[in-house]
């Protein structure tokens, strides 16, 4: 079982400015290992041997060159032959090319040498999960700035002692023991990551004796809970249980505080010791909201994970979607509303609400306790009568469901959850030899579909990651 500890270090000053460089030096070669492969891609498969495609003048030394050395150039390396004589494993991906000219890197620029070796590893592995998560649908890599690149990762070298880590090339530093490590756990890799009120290390451990989580098999499901994500309530369980939404960066007093210290910020000379001193209590303050939702969202997924039911049934939502941009609207040339400055306050909304980190955290604690989590398709869910099934958008008013077919009437949202447990209790009947139990955790049961719980004026409806998979 693998599992995560975070605890906070107490380096001293030299090891402070050490790991800062090193932060500053590992992002220089992200951003050039990633300009390295684009532009390999770019010279090899779209210019090819032409210096320019418009004109297709061929390349030659004077004007430009295609190079064979990069990141995607020089792909075969020296053919090693199994027992059977097959040529064994020939081809190098682009990750593999920029490991092995991690010496040529240390003999051009000797100031990366004081790095540790398998750091500069991590850091090149880095982009190719990167890479891997583009090419399964996700947005292509994108260079780091200092806001956006803060950690690195050993896997090789690090020893605890007590309150006490050893990290090669930086050496002994204390850290606040909040959380002792379980007998038995081995350790397997660290990442060291730098946040506003100083650095912390996230320490991955190992006990191979301790099985993975199994989930409870579909026949023994007893119960289901249906679960409703909203804005004016954080969470709408199908038993009529509420929980509250705090709003923590946008209430009254977390706005007005916001905006005078980021109008002290914009009111400093840029680049002077007094602008960089102001936007660190920026950044606090930022960190203060995140660590409080943070709290709060644990205590949420304990209680809905700690009722009484086998399988946890939660929206499959499009966030993303739903925090978009309003479509432009033009008359002969001239601009016309579109209601964008109106829902500008939904996106803060449910940015505040944080609903992704909080379906995380809920997967987390179900896997541990071998519950399952079934995400479904929410479409019309809040407009769906359950009394007649009739559906239409004027059946909902605010938190009033008043169906206009039969007069049936309940609270909307509370009834949003129950047919979200009726339909993820449908599948589970169903169509569950079809599915599989093994991967009912990660799955999505149905597929995603452009709903109108994601447009405006209905607002009611990314560690862990690593340990859920």
């Amino acid at each position: 079982m693998l599992t995560n500890y975070i605890y906070k270090l107490r380096p001293n000053q030299t090891q402070c400015l050490k790991m800062a460089n090193w932060v500053d030096m590992l992002r220089s070669q992200y951003n050039w290992c990633l300009g390295d492969r684009i532009t390999q891609y770019n010279q090899q498969f779209i210019q090819g041997n032409y210096s320019d495609i418009r004109t297709k003048s061929e390349a030659c030394p004077l004007t430009s060159f295609v190079s064979k050395n990069g990141a995607t150039g020089n792909p075969w390396k020296d053919s090693k032959f199994d027992k059977e004589g097959k040529v064994k494993n020939p081809r190098r991906s682009a990750g593999d090319i920029q490991i092995t000219a991690l010496p040529e890197l240390k003999i051009a620029r000797p100031w990366y040498g004081g790095i540790d070796l398998t750091v500069l590893q991590q850091n090149v592995k880095r982009l190719d999960i990167a890479y891997k998560n583009f090419f399964e649908g996700r947005g292509f890599p994108k260079f780091k700035s200092r806001s956006n690149f803060t950690s690195f990762t050993f896997v090789m070298g690090v020893k605890l002692q007590g309150s006490k880590i050893y990290l090669p090339k930086v050496g002994w530093m204390r850290f606040y023991n909040s959380r002792s490590i379980p007998n038995g756990f081995t350790l397997k890799a660290c990442t060291v990551r730098k946040r506003q009120n100083g650095w912390y290390v996230s320490i991955r451990i190992e006990d191979k004796s301790i099985p993975d989580y199994i989930p409870k098999p579909l026949d023994d499901v007893a119960k289901i809970i249906g679960c409703d994500l909203g804005i004016t309530k954080l969470v709408h369980l199908s038993d009529g249980y509420q929980i509250d939404n705090p709003r923590f960066s946008t209430t009254k007093k977390a706005k007005r505080t916001l905006r005078i210290r980021q109008r002290r910020v914009s009111r400093k000379i840029k680049g002077s010791k007094n602008r960089k001193k102001v936007a660190i209590r920026v950044g606090r303050f930022h960190q203060n909201i995140r660590d409080k939702r943070q709290s709060y969202q644990w205590k949420v997924a304990n209680k809905i994970v700690s009722r009484n039911a086998d399988v946890i049934a939660l929206e499959d939502l499009n966030i993303s979607g739903m925090m978009r941009r309003c479509k432009v609207k033009t008359d002969k040339g001239r601009f016309l509303k579109n209601g964008q400055s109106r829902k500008k306050g939904l996106n803060r909304a449910i940015s505040d609400a944080a609903w992704g980190d909080l379906v995380l955290k809920i997967e987390y604690l179900a896997a541990k306790q071998g519950k399952i989590v079934i995400k479904i398709n929410p479409k019309h869910s809040s407009q769906e009568c359950r009394n007649c099934g009739h559906t239409d958008k004027s059946n909902r008013y605010g938190e009033k469901f008043i169906c206009v077919e039969c007069g049936y009437h309940e609270h909307a949202d509370i009834g949003a959850a129950k047919t979200i447990r009726d339909r993820a209790l449908s599948i589970v009947r169903g169509d569950s030899a079809k599915l599989g139990v093994q991967h009912l955790n990660a799955q999505k049961i149905s597929p995603r579909s452009k709903s109108k719980r994601g447009e405006f004026g209905n607002p009611s409806n990314r560690d862990i990651k690593e340990a859920i998979s």
